[in-house]
C-alpha cells in the first residue's frame, strides 16, 4: 500500500491541512512521534486535490478533522484522525476520552491513542448505514438497522448523547459486513450528556424514508422513553413499532 512517512513533505502538509502557514508542525509531529505514527497511507474514497497533497487519498473529511489509514509502531495499520488547523475545536482529547469509554461496551472503535491533535483506533471499513441504504433489499436492511438501535440503546444507558447520531446512515458503520453485529458509532466530535439518542436515531430513519404517516404510535412510545430517563422496558416496544414501520412501508 503506498504511503508517506511522516517528515515527507505531503505528509506534513496534510497534518496542517488546510492552513500550514499558521501551523506549528514541529509540534504535530511531535504528537505524532510518541503515539507511534510512522507512515499515512494513501487509500480512501476522499481525495485531498492539490499540488502540495499530491492528489492524497484519505478515508474521510469533515469541518474539524480529516481521517487516514496509517501505519502505527507496535499496533500495525489503524484509523488516524488528524484535527485540521481551522477546526473550531481546540482539542482531540475529549472525544478520544468519550471513544475510550464507548469502546468498552462494544458500539464504537477501540482507541488507542490521543493526544491534542490526533487520535488513533482501529480501522472499522467503508460500509456505514447509508452504503446499505443504496444496496440491500428491506429484509437485510431492517437487520442492520435494529443493530443500529441496540448501539444507540446502550450508549443511552452511558449518558452520552450524540450530537449528530439523527443521521445515521453518516455515523453507523458495520464492520464485520454482511454480519449486522456490531454496529459502531462513530464522529463523536459533538457530544453532551443525558440520553434520547434512540429518539434521534429514529427521528433520522423516519425522515430518511419518509415515513412520517406511519409513525403516530411511534411518537407517542419515544415520548414516554424520554420522559421516563429512557426507560429500557420500552425499548422492545420500540423495536417491534419501528419493524413495523418498515414493514408497512415501500423501502
Amino acid at each position: 500500500m503506498d504511503g508517506k512517512y511522516i517528515e515527507d513533505e505531503i505528509s506534513v502538509n496534510l497534518f496542517c491541512y488546510p492552513y500550514h502557514q499558521k501551523c506549528d508542525i514541529y509540534y504535530r509531529l511531535n504528537q505524532a512521534r510518541l503515539l507511534g505514527i510512522e507512515k499515512i497511507c494513501n487509500y480512501g474514497d476522499y481525495v485531498i486535490y492539490g499540488n502540495k497533497y499530491n492528489n492524497f487519498r484519505i478515508l474521510g473529511k469533515g469541518h474539524s478533522s480529516l481521517v487516514f489509514l496509517g501505519y502505527i509502531r507496535k499496533l500495525g495499520i489503524k484509523a488516524i484522525k488528524v484535527r485540521r488547523v481551522d477546526s473550531k475545536r481546540t482539542s482531540l482529547i475529549n472525544e478520544g476520552k468519550i471513544i475510550e469509554k464507548m469502546s468498552a461496551y462494544g458500539i464504537t472503535p477501540k482507541v488507542y491513542e490521543y493526544s491534542n491533535d490526533f487520535l488513533v483506533m482501529d480501522y472499522i471499513g467503508k460500509v456505514s448505514l447509508g452504503h446499505l441504504i443504496q444496496r440491500e433489499n428491506k429484509s437485510n436492511l431492517t437487520n442492520y438497522i435494529i443493530e443500529g438501535l441496540r448501539s444507540t440503546k446502550i450508549m443511552d444507558y452511558t449518558g452520552i448523547l450524540h450530537n449528530e447520531i439523527n443521521r445515521p446512515w453518516k455515523n453507523i458503520y458495520f464492520p464485520s459486513y454482511p454480519r449486522a453485529f456490531p454496529a459502531l458509532i462513530i464522529d463523536l466530535e459533538s457530544f453532551s450528556t443525558g440520553c434520547g439518542n434512540i429518539n434521534k436515531y429514529i427521528g433520522g430513519i423516519i425522515g430518511k424514508f419518509n415515513l412520517i404517516k406511519h409513525s403516530d404510535n411511534m411518537k407517542k412510545l419515544l415520548y414516554q422513553y424520554k420522559t421516563k430517563n429512557c426507560d429500557p422496558s420500552v425499548f422492545d416496544r420500540i423495536k417491534e413499532e419501528l419493524i413495523r414501520i418498515i414493514n408497512s412501508s415501500f423501502i
